[in-house]
């Protein structure tokens, strides 16, 4: 009975799946992508050129080579979230000494005993192509199904995973694996995806390189977290030529590969003027050494012009060279002028340091078919987006719409080439979703196994066109369970952020693209209707425009909520440093004289149905969206949208009987959002005056 209802459900999963897909396969046909095929990787696993990788995929198997400088065993292995050969799905490999075959011996760690020996697999999916050795190396091509439908092999997929490797000196006996020594290690990797590097470059191709460096930034160990922004001019180019890749020049802490830098972002600035502005201090500014971004006091406003990237960099990242048919442009009589390097340090370790880094561009006077550029998208930064306490995971997006692709984008769309996803320490799953006419596409890059210490670009194979009226949603869910105080959007790693950074051809006039809760629909989600001092258009232009608090209310008020950070840890200091701890309510009365932050605290986040509601009312409430132009000719108000009714978009179901019924759920979208918002509200207040008062629920009138 139970075996005939699974085959049901089975049956009706794969009939609205065909459906599906048939229907997204259409629209697909209308704007045909460029695909990138028959790409091959190769990696350096160790440090001094000993194990290299090479790679491909064919359909559903994934075909691999290694070279190892070992004519002992050679050992590959695949892991989610850690480098341990405890959790790992492994191959161990060689040449026989005395035969000259080569093996291939399917394994898995045990948890059990995670020091001992690999498991050999009920199953053998690894299977040998070729293989031989020389007096120093060992080669070794052989295959495997992407998904084997063996419990013991892991399934690889567009995700972050982590790549184990390691070699011996001695072909493998059962039970001994002496000789492996240190000659072991790991690297992320999004293995199915295509990379274009330096070296695929055609030698005669001219290529010139830019660095862009900061000079001598000094982190004290009472810096935690610190953004440095630096202006430079661009190079004397009186012809337009092409950026083709970029890559990170780090300065590493003392004799470790360990950096202070988290991210870095080269800025186009379009030297627009503000009243009471000098044109000629763009070159003043260039001979200096920099500043703090984003600081009222120190950062001129002309910088804020500084908003197109050409270059991203984030923590774990290679860089990134772009396709042949592509190329940022730079120089030219109606070039760029100047740039703004942004540096962001994160420094936990409280070290005292000396900091030189930045990008090496790489461009070429030889014009690419296509002018390319980056976007930024997803979550405006504000105190307004939150992660509450306690979440094993917790989602937010952020809305790229029609109000930017309408009036930006051209007739035939953007083509998507890459992106790289971006949060803090919280992150555990982002993805990149495509709407269009009501239906969500198949998603631009999704990543279930995200590491915010590998944030490489997600390379395309099939290029992704983006018309205009459709929406990019950038979703990210985080995990909190060892957190007891909510999380907030913000700057340092200890805040969160959701963005997106894609690259697209042909260039357009957009910078970024975001969305936020409304500031007002924000503070009314949480029963909050009124501060003091303050009325709501008063906290809106604080959280729009970085507004000085003490700008808007007086001394007194605002002494009220001063704490002594005697004994405060650093987390503690940037939670308490939030506007929000700032605000005290006047209205309503059951909350009045708390700051926001103490009432946000007091909530019943470890309550799940609470907790629910508020990432639903969230998600699928009002959003107010931004489009951030680079011509300071245009300007594109911000406008309050709903989230979006669409078809979510479903995944092939697995061939594996072992994976047919684990549910994905999804948050979908529903039309009764006011009534969530107001209901979210009421159970807020009873809930409040229920631990205010010890009042209990009662499903009558209590009289």
């Amino acid at each position: 009975m139970l075996l005939q209802l699974f085959t049901k459900l089975y049956i009706i999963g794969v009939y609205v799946w065909q459906n599906v897909n048939c229907a997204h396969h259409s629209d697909a046909l209308t704007h045909k992508s460029l695909r990138h095929q028959n790409w091959q990787r190769l990696e350096m696993m160790d440090n001094n050129g000993l194990y290299w990788l090479e790679w491909q995929v064919k359909e559903k198997d994934i075909h691999f080579k290694v070279t190892v400088n070992t004519r002992g065993f050679v050992g590959l292995g695949f892991s989610k979230r850690d480098a341990r050969m405890s959790t790992a799905d492994m191959v161990l490999l060689w040449v026989d000494d005395q035969t000259g075959k080569a093996n291939a011996l399917d394994c898995h760690g045990s948890i059990e005993y995670p020091h001992g020996a690999p498991i050999q697999d009920d199953t053998q999916n690894y299977h040998v192509i070729d293989g031989n050795q020389n007096e120093t190396h060992t080669f070794i091509e052989f295959k495997r199904l992407l998904e084997t439908c063996d419990p013991y092999d892991m399934p690889l997929t567009h995700d972050t995973i982590k790549v184990l490797w390691s070699f011996g000196n001695e072909d493998p006996i059962h039970g001994n694996l002496a000789g492996h020594g240190q000659n072991r290690g790991s690297k992320s990797m999004h293995l199915l995806n295509p990379i274009f590097r330096k070296q695929s470059m055609t030698a005669k191709q001219v290529t010139h390189q830019w660095d862009i460096v900061v000079n001598n930034v000094t982190l004290e160990p009472t810096m935690d977290t610190l953004y440095w922004c630096k202006i430079v001019s661009a190079p004397m180019l009186k012809h337009k030529h092409h950026i083709i890749g970029y890559e990170p020049l780090l300065t590493h802490v003392s004799k470790t590969d360990e950096t202070i830098v988290h991210h870095m972002t080269l800025f186009e600035c379009s030297t627009k003027s503000y009243p009471g502005s000098d044109s000629g201090s763009w070159d003043v500014w260039v001979r200096s050494t920099g500043t703090v971004c984003n600081s009222n006091s120190l950062t001129p406003r002309d910088w804020d012009s500084c908003s197109t990237p050409v270059a991203v960099w984030s923590i774990g990242s290679s860089g990134q060279f772009l396709p042949e048919h592509v190329g940022i442009p730079i120089g030219g009589s109606a070039g760029v002028k100047y740039y703004m390097l942004e540096i962001h340090y994160d420094n936990q370790k409280a070290l005292r340091a000396i900091d030189h880094s930045g990008f090496r561009i790489h461009y070429t006077p030889e014009i690419r078919t296509n002018d390319g550029g980056i976007i930024i998208s997803g979550v405006s930064i504000s105190d307004t987006q939150i992660i509450p306490p306690g979440q094993k995971l917790y989602r937010n997006v952020g809305i790229c719409g029609p109000s930017c692709s309408n009036v930006l984008f051209p007739e035939d769309g953007i083509n998507i080439i890459s992106g790289t996803l971006h949060t803090h320490r919280a992150g555990r799953k982002m993805s990149l979703r495509h709407i269009r006419g009501g239906k969500e596409l198949p998603r631009i890059i999704e990543d279930e196994n995200y590491d915010y210490k590998y944030q490489q670009f997600h390379q395309l194979a099939n290029e992704t066109i983006v018309l205009p009226g459709d929406y990019i949603i950038t979703d990210c869910a985080y995990e909190t369970m060892h957190r007891k105080r909510t999380t907030f959007g913000g700057y340092s790693t200890k805040q969160e952020m959701c963005l997106s950074f894609i690259t697209y051809y042909p260039k357009i006039e957009l910078a970024g693209c975001y969305s936020m809760t409304p500031v007002r629909e924000f503070f009314e989600m949480f029963g909050v209707n009124q501060f003091y001092s303050l009325n709501m258009t008063d906290v809106e232009n604080l959280f729009l425009y970085n507004g000085n608090l003490l700008d808007y209310m007086p001394n007194t008020v605002y002494s009220k909520s001063k704490t002594n950070h005697t004994d405060m840890t650093a987390e503690d200091i940037v939670v308490e440093g939030s506007l929000l701890n700032k605000l005290i309510i006047s209205d309503p009365v059951e909350f009045h004289d708390r700051t926001f932050l103490s009432h946000l605290n007091q909530l019943p986040w470890s309550e799940p149905l609470f907790t629910k509601r508020v990432e639903y009312a969230m998600i699928t409430g009002k959003h107010m969206t931004f489009c951030r132009v680079s011509n300071e000719s245009m300007s594109i108000p911000s406008e309050i949208i709903r989230y979006p009714n669409f078809t979510t978009f479903v995944k092939p179901p697995s061939s594996c009987t072992y994976n047919l019924f684990i549910d994905s759920i999804q948050i979908k979208s529903s039309g009764s959002r006011s009534i969530a918002h107001f209901s979210l509200s009421l159970l807020l207040v009873l809930i409040c005056l229920r631990k205010q008062y010890q009042m209990p629920f009662r499903s009558g009138i209590r009289g």
